[in-house]
């Protein structure tokens, strides 16, 4: 009797450490973040995959508003999907991929979210778009890419490094002044004094470093233009080369970088590129 209550107490435990598995686990194998499409074999199958991750990082190149083909030109920019989503979506708190697929659908304001619609608010919002078509190649190359990088994740939990890393409150209000005192000693180098980055040579489509501001960017409805979330991925990402385990700026600079960045102009969320998220 007292063998049987000890087991069921050990298994209600561990369900419930279950459903906290994707935090509390950190540091421990699977590295849910070494997907390698390199490793995958030949077949259509795996060739979708690779295609979703071409996709993400030559975005541009495929269905940027410079893309080869002038049908699938979807984005309003030439910004790549991984201009963001650093490492083809497998960089921790860089908004990463691992669990997108095993997260979705999920309920957002009583209304059913699939994850065709979260890719497409990010074609509306982050690339200034359209819809992708959601019988198109490139979107069951998009979330055909997801799901693989998920591969064995838990279904329903956001494991460990998902989305971006909470960041503390400012000491002081974030200040655009501070902020671009901030950005010309430790981001003007890469992304430039006037804020645009960097071509890539030419014939490439697209940024090497993308620009922050400006016509070429994000519109006024993407994450990024929003303080708390361009902060918390500033601290944790930036200056590019750096992780959420050794960062450069401190808390204050982040927020005031980030102040600083929304304060410039960005393409106005129309209806024609706002998210019905919104």
């Amino acid at each position: 009797m007292l063998k049987a209550l000890l087991l069921v107490v050990v298994l209600a435990v561990a369900a419930a450490a279950g459903l906290g598995a994707g935090y509390v686990m950190w540091g421990q194998v699977p590295n849910w973040y070494a997907a390698d499409v390199a490793k995958l074999g030949q077949g259509p199958d795996n060739d979708l995959i690779r295609y979703g991750r071409d996709l993400i990082v030559n975005t541009p190149s495929h269905i940027g508003k410079s893309a080869t083909n002038p049908a699938l030109r979807f984005a309003g920019n030439d910004l790549a999907c991984q201009s963001c989503h650093l490492n083809a979506g497998l960089q921790p708190f860089a908004a990463p991929f691992v669990s997108t697929f095993a997260t979705f659908p999920m309920l957002v304001d009583d209304q059913v979210l699939t994850l065709t619609d979260r890719i497409n608010g990010c074609m509306r919002r982050s690339m200034n778009g359209k819809d992708l078509p959601p019988e198109s190649r490139e979107m069951e190359a998009l979330i055909a890419y997801m799901k693989f990088v998920g591969t064995g994740t838990p279904e329903g939990v956001r494991v460990a490094g998902m989305g971006l890393k909470s960041i503390k409150p400012p000491t002081l209000p974030p200040d655009a002044r501070r902020g671009q005192e901030a950005y010309t000693q430790l981001c003007a180098s890469c992304h430039k004094e006037d804020g645009q980055g960097e071509l890539r040579p030419s014939p490439a489509i697209g940024y090497s470093i993308p620009p922050l501001w400006g016509d070429a960017s994000f519109n006024a409805s993407a994450g990024m233009a929003k303080t708390e979330y361009a902060a918390s991925y500033i601290h944790d990402n930036m200056p590019f080369g750096i992780n959420y385990q050794a960062p450069v700026l401190t808390v204050q600079q982040a927020w005031d970088v980030a102040a600083f960045i929304i304060s410039k102009p960005h393409p106005v969320a129309t209806p024609a590129t706002v998210s019905p998220l919104d």
